[in-house]
């Protein structure tokens, strides 16, 4: 498999700060890559959440995405009381289920990612087999932010481990690694010597979730990456100071949170000749938590 031309989709997951940094349980935002096709603001950012939702269901509102998005915001910012989410979760399912436009779905799936309720489930799992790309992408994004899935069909999303798009792949890979897929593993350790550096390093993150020991030469080929400027390489960096700096945080934060001690000597080395001070002290804080 070669490596394909950056997609759209794919300038998501590198510059999203929801998916972004390739970091599963994915901190879903999707803000500022989402907010397409010149909207600056549309909708008033005081109105409420029911407000939003009743945009969204009204006959006559021509931008029904716009207030799907703008209530991924409100989301976002954590404005909606516990008590009200399985109301939320109704609704944004019965506009889902009720629109054709593209966009209104997509950014209903995007809210409902960011609410991060195994409520959304019953959605997520059919819009994972929709047609639009950008649809099917945040339903494994959402799926993969959900903290705690009891019980799911993973067959379905397994299918996308073989996908021509290299940003479903990663998206798939993450969400299955966060949740610990079992049957997944062996696919997923399959990725690890595709020509995609985005696949190979996505694989080998989510593979810190099985403690996969196959995964550490990635790993460390991940955490050893260094900015090379455009005129020295001769070509475009495969990627940017940023997009380095949150490829090696993510495996950092995901070996702390499993607690896994075979990271421990390349997160040491790091903490002291990385050349980004926030990488650097992230691992010293890391590894201090890794040695209790």
């Amino acid at each position: 498999m070669t490596e394909n031309k950056q997609s759209p989709i794919d300038k998501k997951i590198m510059e999203n700060s929801f998916v972004g940094s390739l970091v599963v349980p994915i901190a879903i935002v999707l803000i500022g890559a989402l907010v397409i096709f010149g909207v600056t603001k549309m909708i008033s950012t005081d109105q409420s959440y029911k407000d939003l939702v009743r945009e969204m269901q009204s006959k006559t509102f021509g931008n029904k995405w716009v207030a799907a998005l703008e209530l991924s915001k409100v989301i976002s910012a954590g404005k909606i009381p516990e008590e009200d989410v399985p109301w939320l979760v109704e609704n944004l399912e019965s506009v889902y289920r009720n629109t054709i436009d593209t966009r209104t779905k997509d950014f209903v799936v995007v809210a409902l990612g960011a609410l991060r309720t195994p409520l959304s489930l019953s959605l997520l799992k059919d819009s994972i087999s929709e047609t639009d790309k950008n649809i099917v992408f945040h339903s494994i994004v959402a799926i993969g932010n959900i903290p705690h899935i009891e019980t799911f069909d993973w067959s379905k999303l397994m299918e996308y481990l073989n996908n021509e798009d290299h940003a479903l792949v990663q998206a798939t890979v993450l969400a299955l690694g966060t949740h610990r897929v079992v049957e997944a593993q062996a696919q997923i350790e399959a990725l690890l010597n595709n020509e995609g550096s985005g696949i190979k390093f996505a694989a080998a993150t989510s593979l810190i979730y099985f403690r996969s020991d196959k995964a550490l030469p990635v790993l460390e080929e991940v955490l050893r990456l260094k900015y090379v400027p455009s005129e020295e390489a001769g070509k475009s960096p495969l990627f940017t100071v940023d997009q380095i700096a949150a490829l090696k945080l993510n495996v950092i934060n995901a070996a702390v949170k499993v607690e896994w001690g075979a990271l421990l000597q390349k997160i040491g080395e790091i903490s002291v000749n990385d050349e980004d001070v926030k990488i650097v002290s992230k691992a010293k804080e890391v590894l201090n938590l890794l040695k209790k």
